[in-house]
């Protein structure tokens, strides 16, 4: 049997050939792969609001009432401070509606509610639109105004509610972290509806 001789020059020339080749081949495939590629939008945190149930405010001393939800903490102010100022705390969605009682003379109701209007207004820097829901009451004397802010904003939420005379009460909610207006919007509006009920079921005490 006749073999034929090769020469080690000619061997590493094939085997060159055959490196250059396997390399243009993974490259080829491995732009193929990139062009496919599509980029995934970005996510957000998913927050779980818990089922709403309602209690009545458990603090009697306190000149007004109403519903709220069994998921809300408390937090009444230092001893010295104004009474009726009060927190509704949210320990699990992170979100606090911090809420005054002011007595007014009769004939400042005005003023006040412009003044508390003034404070919508100087969250709305980044805010895309405000809308306002009226609530009336006549029988309990209850007359109360909603102020919703839909976009970058520290306070999406605030509220007025006043007898028209001599009393007023206002909240607003904040949260305590930083956060885009998409992944709170659940929260946001799981906290409307504690808000809704919380006007719905307000009653001043003598």
């Amino acid at each position: 049997m006749l073999m034929r001789s090769c020469k080690p020059g000619s061997l590493g020339l094939v085997c060159r050939l055959l490196l250059c080749l396997l390399i243009v081949a993974a490259t080829a495939v491995s732009c193929s792969s990139r062009t496919d590629y599509t980029p995934k939008p970005r996510g957000y945190f998913r927050i779980e609001p818990p089922v709403p149930s309602y209690v009545s405010l458990p603090l009697d001393e306190l000149p007004y009432s109403f519903n709220i939800s069994s998921e809300v903490t408390v937090e009444l102010p230092p001893v010295g401070d104004p009474v009726g100022w009060i927190n509704l705390a949210y320990p699990s969605l992170g979100a606090k509606i911090y809420c005054s009682y002011i007595p007014i003379r009769k004939g400042d109701l005005h003023t006040v509610m412009e003044e508390s209007r003034s404070l919508v207004i100087r969250q709305s820097r980044n805010v895309q639109s405000i809308t306002e829901q009226a609530y009336d009451n006549d029988l309990l004397k209850v007359y109360a105004v909603l102020f919703q802010l839909e976009g970058n904003t520290p306070s999406p939420i605030q509220f007025t509610v006043t007898d028209s005379a001599t009393r007023f009460f206002r909240g607003a909610l904040y949260y305590n972290r930083v956060s885009n207006i998409d992944s709170l919007a659940p929260v946001t509006q799981y906290v409307k509806a504690d808000i809704m009920e919380l006007i719905q079921s307000f009653s001043w005490q003598n």
